[in-house]
């Protein structure tokens, strides 16, 4: 077996790197750009005038400064992350043979292809939630995560407007079950599209509901933003219902408060919002 540190002592094919490293980059940069510049135009271009009518939070914008710094925060991530997956991808096809992927269908046949697919969009949606979690706690939501949490009021380029650390956690725990189990290439490119897609929808600011039925809708995410500690699952609200971390009525929520309290002082059972 072909170990990574093996591989580096190989002579590089630069050419074939380039056009991999840069065509991973360039995809996730591009996804961001369409899916996120539709609902820019769509809703906070066009529609702007009447945000009580499709903004989950119909009195907060970003300001014109942060909505920039969202942008470009985002779109280099992407392209970090980019970078990060085109040298894995570069690795694998030169004989890097730790992650187990497969391109033959008939290897594995399609019943364990496609039910792997499903595994794999589950235990990545897993693993996101218990990394996002851990970077609530005190000292990681300090120094890091608190960068993602200053864009309260959401937008489609507030996807991953984070610090790059967690981006590279993030990416590093969701590419785990690829050195783990076998999957097919495309359903690994397939569930990673959906996952950054449906990540931009969710980070949108816009009330929306999913046509498909384990898609939580887009308030669900938006909550996260608002009310900090809580939330903290990607696509499934299975694993917030599973540890108690959904978001209640009655319940205090703030950037100093961690888990949620009880009922709030007075007893009125409002939720409190926090700006900083």
């Amino acid at each position: 077996m072909l170990g990574l540190f093996d591989l580096l002592d190989h002579q590089m094919n630069w050419p074939m790197w380039a056009q991999i490293v840069f065509a991973s980059m360039f995809v996730g940069v591009a996804i961001l750009w369409i899916v996120g510049g539709y609902y820019h135009i769509r809703y906070y271009v066009l529609r702007r005038h009447e945000p009580e009518t499709w903004k989950c939070q119909p009195k907060r914008f970003l300001r014109p400064d942060q909505s920039r710094e969202a942008a470009l925060l985002s779109t280099f991530n992407l392209a970090l992350g980019g970078f990060v997956s085109g040298n894995l991808v570069y690795a694998y096809l030169n004989g890097w043979e730790a992650p187990k992927l497969f391109t033959d269908v008939a290897e594995y046949g399609w019943l364990y292809t496609l039910g792997s697919t499903v595994l794999l969009f589950v235990l990545m949606d897993g693993l996101a939630y218990y990394a996002h979690r851990g970077f609530h706690l005190k000292p990681l939501f300090k120094h890091i995560h608190r960068h993602h949490h200053r864009y309260i009021a959401t937008s489609p380029f507030v996807v991953v407007a984070m610090h790059p650390l967690e981006l590279l956690g993030l990416q590093a725990a969701t590419f785990l079950p690829l050195f783990v189990l076998p999957f097919h290439v495309v359903s690994v490119m397939f569930v990673l599209g959906y996952v950054l897609i449906f990540n931009i929808i969710d980070h949108s600011g816009v009330r929306l509901v999913s046509h498909f039925p384990w898609q939580g809708p887009s308030t669900y995410h938006d909550d996260h933003h608002v009310y900090f500690h809580v939330n903290f699952g990607q696509h499934l609200m299975l694993w917030d219902r599973m540890h108690g971390t959904l978001r209640r009525k009655g319940r205090k929520y703030g950037i100093n408060t961690f888990g949620g309290k009880g009922t709030p002082s007075g007893g009125d059972g409002d939720d409190e919002f926090v700006d900083y």
